[in-house]
């Protein structure tokens, strides 16, 4: 049977197949929309670059910067997130190898190199957030602030090293990600480490400061044994 109309033999696509298009586009774009919430570095912080330091508000994508084991890699993409409120952590001079005190983000992730990293965990290298070393070589809270965040993205995850010394994931925060991510109840053992190390380091022997100021040895005290009790030896 002949078909007399002019839309018998036209192309056409279900609609359904649209809608997911469509919805397809939408996700992506909203995707696209997302900002990290997580991790990076302050505006103000100064990155080492090809030509010097440089603030991280500065940085644009074909910019090198100077990465932990990399060399100098190039900056693919650079994402700003809006200004929130942030709290902050102090870190000391020599806390962390950096030679000058600074304030940070509390989620930023920093890395954690040495024989600490080798001992506890088995890895040369690896990064914890910032606000679970509270506590650690004089690490303390600051007063909050409301900062906007700068995430620095190459091609693959880099540690990047910033002012001060510094050692800084300055992407986005990733759980699956080349540097091991400490959890909480990992980064607090290197709390208590470094809390037993320096409980060793200022134990005082007061016997021994006594023997050294009078420059005699000190004696050894006497073993305690239960039967002098009966002889009354340690009566008043």
């Amino acid at each position: 049977m002949l078909l007399d109309h002019t839309t018998a033999f036209t192309d056409y696509q279900p609609v359904d197949l649209l809608l997911d298009l469509r919805s397809g586009d939408a996700e992506a774009q909203a995707n696209a929309r997302l900002r990290p919430q997580n991790g990076g570095v302050l505006p103000g912080t100064l990155i080492e670059t090809g030509s010097g330091f440089k603030q991280a508000r500065a940085l644009r994508p074909g910019d090198m910067v100077q990465t932990f084991d990399g060399g100098l890699r190039e900056v693919v993409n650079v994402r700003h997130s809006v200004p929130r409120l942030t709290a902050m952590v102090h870190v000391p001079a020599g806390a962390l190898g950096n030679d000058a005190a600074l304030e940070l983000p509390s989620d930023a992730i920093v890395a954690i190199e040495g024989d600490l990293a080798l001992d506890l965990f088995d890895l040369p290298v690896v990064t914890a957030k910032l606000v679970a070393l509270i506590g650690y070589n004089g690490i303390t809270t600051a007063l909050p602030e409301r900062l906007a965040r700068i995430h620095i993205e190459c091609a693959e995850e880099e540690l990047v090293w910033c002012e001060g010394g510094m050692v800084l994931n300055a992407a986005e925060a990733e759980t699956e990600g080349f540097y091991e991510l400490l959890d909480l109840a990992e980064t607090r053992q290197i709390v208590e480490a470094g809390r037993i190390e320096a409980t060793e380091t200022f134990e005082i022997d007061e016997d021994a400061e006594d023997a050294d100021f009078f420059g005699v040895e000190a004696a050894p005290a006497p073993a305690f044994d239960p039967i002098d009790l009966l002889f009354g030896r340690y009566a008043a």
